[in-house]
């Protein structure tokens, strides 16, 4: 019960934004150059989000009743794409995960955690209403990490790259998930003013 546009703009922002983004940060952080084939990520961007969210958009204005008799499934399909996605990631890389131990796992779930948090205090801090706070907070700790993933899957020659962003879809995927659980029972108040 989320802000859908909000959410939709922000996804596609930011996975615009990763590809102009992760070579600067890596040259940040890691004080060299990372070799990134920005013209294979745009492509994959494209494919597997940009393509489904226009098409999802397109569907919806132009077949509205066909999406409205299979909108009931959607949570479902959704979960099990998930449980997927995981299943995939965490299997393909299942050794360096064991043998990382908890130095991984701890900063893959802060990452999460505190990027829900901060995605829900900001914006309450700036006069945003709840609905649009809890968007943004499920937007910021459920960065696709299953993208990631694939990303380094595909245009990352080292096999070390898939480790944390398998390790971060478990995350993401349990503290979204739980967010989006506990909020679903939470009543939001209507707005007494504009919700920006």
């Amino acid at each position: 019960k989320g802000n859908v546009a909000l959410s939709v703009l922000m996804t596609t922002a930011t996975t615009v934004g990763a590809i102009f983004m992760t070579p600067f940060l890596c040259k940040l952080a890691l004080g060299a150059v990372v070799p990134v084939d920005a013209t294979g990520i745009a492509i994959s961007t494209l494919q597997v989000v940009l393509a489904p969210i226009a098409l999802g958009m397109s569907f919806k204005s132009f077949f509205p009743k066909f999406v409205d008799k299979i909108l009931p499934f959607a949570p479902v399909v959704g979960v099990v794409s998930t449980c997927l996605l995981v299943a995939s990631a965490v299997a393909q890389v299942a050794d360096p995960i064991m043998s990382a131990g908890l130095s991984l796992q701890l900063p893959c779930l802060l990452l999460h955690l505190i990027g829900g948090l901060v995605g829900y205090a900001l914006p309450k801090m700036s006069g945003f209403g709840e609905v649009a706070c809890r968007t943004m907070a499920i937007e910021t700790s459920m960065k696709s990490s299953a993208f990631g993933f694939l990303l380094a899957k595909l245009h990352f020659g080292e096999y070390a790259a898939r480790v944390p962003a398998a390790v971060s879809v478990v995350w993401m995927a349990l503290t979204g998930s739980i967010l989006a659980v506990i909020w679903r029972y939470v009543p939001v108040e209507p707005p007494k003013k504009f919700d920006r």
